[in-house]
């Protein structure tokens, strides 16, 4: 009887883990996304790996003296298209999808400080 309910277990985690890296949520059955929340969680995704390599470009630089100029403005002209994009993408988006939006949004806008 232990065995069974481990299993169970164990399978529910799997489920929950494989459907948050897939979706990005925590839950046992996905829902199918719209269009515009796919577009959205792609816009989120590009600027973590955009903030992501500005950070990394900023510590090869801090330690080993390393130029890394060229990895910074690569980051920090993905940030600005991610921008650009998400301003188009934001008219197109249902209401609770905009909010989303806009915590991107602020997010980005909070990096673009940090760069000052």
């Amino acid at each position: 009887m232990k065995g069974v309910i481990l299993l169970l277990i164990l399978v529910a985690a799997a489920l929950l883990a494989y459907n948050y890296v897939h979706t990005g949520r925590l839950t046992l059955i996905p829902s199918s996304l719209s269009s515009g929340e796919q577009q959205l969680q792609a816009l989120e995704q590009r600027f973590d790996s955009a903030r992501r390599q500005f950070e990394a470009a900023g510590r090869a630089a801090g330690v080993a003296g390393v130029d890394s100029t060229a990895d910074a403005d690569a980051a920090r002209r993905e940030v600005e298209s991610v921008e650009t994009e998400l301003r188009a993408l934001r008219d197109r988006l249902e209401d609770a999808d905009k909010a989303k939006a806009d915590e991107l949004m602020d997010k980005i806008q909070e990096f673009r400080k940090q760069l000052r």
